[in-house]
């Protein structure tokens, strides 16, 4: 009877030791892994002090009076659909990252004419050596007629390795009216944080279900002891 005693309550604290020891080790391989790849992220603004600062130099001024940081913002006064060129990224090691295209932008009096419909929204244009373009805008719901200033993004994932020719930060203003752009911003993330991501979901989910039929081993050999 003691030596049966012995033997149980030995398999608990087992267990016990056993479950610490998958979920310390899993926490510091978690924690250590997205240490080392957050070095990999970063974030790329672009000022707007100056139209020099612009790739399409007509139609647009800046605008010191308006601004969502007190410094100015570019001001484009539309008469009909354009696209504007605003920043551009040569040779950038953005090879399997996931890029992140953030602006500010507001309206007035933005309205559809015969040719367009009167919205206004961000473009991101990625240009490769071989010909192949990739293109996302944002955000799901442009902007159009008189609004305050809002937060625009759009993402694209580039799965592929090299680096791209070109990235291209535009503004694209379907219709008549004035649309303001400011703060803007490039974030770059590598895909591999994204699919490492989903991968720790899984093993923390089988984790969770293992930890449970652990506990349930437990238990049902704490009523053992009770009942020897």
């Amino acid at each position: 009877m003691l030596k049966m005693t012995g033997m149980l309550y030995s398999r608990v604290k087992n267990m016990r030791e056993k479950l610490y020891f998958i979920f310390m080790l899993l926490l510091y391989i978690t924690i250590f892994t997205y240490q080392s790849l957050a070095q990999e992220e970063k974030e790329i603004a672009f000022p707007i002090s100056n139209t020099n600062e612009i790739i399409t130099q007509s139609g647009v001024e800046i605008d010191p009076n308006t601004s969502t940081d007190g410094e100015g913002s570019l001001l484009v006064n539309s008469k009909e659909a354009l696209t504007v060129e605003l920043f551009e990224l040569d040779q950038q090691e953005f090879g399997n990252k996931r890029l992140t295209y953030k602006a500010k932008m507001r309206s007035e009096d933005l309205v559809a004419t015969k040719d367009s419909r009167g919205i206004a929204y961000i473009e991101l244009l990625v240009k490769f050596p071989d010909g192949e373009e990739l293109i996302s805008r944002g955000p799901r719901v442009p902007i159009s007629g008189t609004t305050d200033w809002s937060f625009a993004n759009t993402v694209l994932y580039i799965d592929k390795a090299g680096s791209p020719k070109s990235v291209n930060l535009n503004l694209v203003v379907e219709g008549e009216g004035k649309v303001w752009i400011d703060d803007i911003r490039l974030e770059v993330i590598s895909l591999r944080l994204n699919y490492l991501f989903w991968g720790h979901v899984v093993v923390w989910v089988v984790l969770i279900i293992y930890i449970y039929s652990l506990l349930r081993k437990n238990k049902q050999l704490k009523k053992e002891l009770e009942t020897v």
